[in-house]
């Protein structure tokens, strides 16, 4: 029975592995910082870049996990982040050489670089929404990452912006 099961195993994980795909993406943040009383100048930053892993759950339903360095902040800060996210997918266009469809999921991003601000915290949540075009192996993704936590401490700051990133997928 053992055997059986693992023979089963093997023949389900052959089948799903010619849908996984790997992607290397490079991209930009245009980050907004919510502060009560204050509002610091957004600033693009240009220093993303990440893997994901995306593997299909149904014909119109993908899940990704993905690994970063981004960058995020405003003038005159430049926090660098490890990010970790993962996303749903629903496809409402799939056709063999292209895919259209939306993406939501949870995102922890570790700050390794605080550029000398004082009293950050290290630790940022947030939710991604937004869309996602492929095209043979290319990809276009543009989203909004929600803040769900300060990025400041003691202080109402939410580190939220506009993602937008290019991929090469294999």
């Amino acid at each position: 029975m053992k055997k059986l099961f693992l023979t089963l195993c093997l023949c389900v994980m052959a089948v799903c592995a010619n849908a996984q795909k790997f992607t290397v993406w490079y991209g930009m943040n245009f980050a907004n910082i919510s502060v009560d009383g204050v509002s610091p100048d957004s600033e693009m930053k240009f220093l993303n870049i990440g893997v994901d892993y995306r593997a299909p759950l149904s014909g119109a339903f993908d899940w990704s996990a993905g690994l970063a360095y981004t960058t995020k902040g405003c003038e005159n800060w430049d926090p660098g982040f490890i990010e970790i996210n993962a996303d749903a997918h629903w496809n409402f266009l799939n056709a063999e050489d292209y895919q259209v469809g939306l993406l939501a999921g949870p995102t922890l991003a570790l700050m390794v670089v605080d550029d000398d601000m004082p009293e950050t915290n290290t630790v940022n949540l947030g939710i991604d929404v937004g869309a996602m075009g492929t095209y043979r192996n290319f990809s276009l993704k543009l989203g909004y990452e929600f803040g769900l936590t300060n990025c400041i401490k003691d202080i109402d700051s939410k580190l939220n912006g506009f993602f937008m990133r290019l991929g090469y997928s294999f």
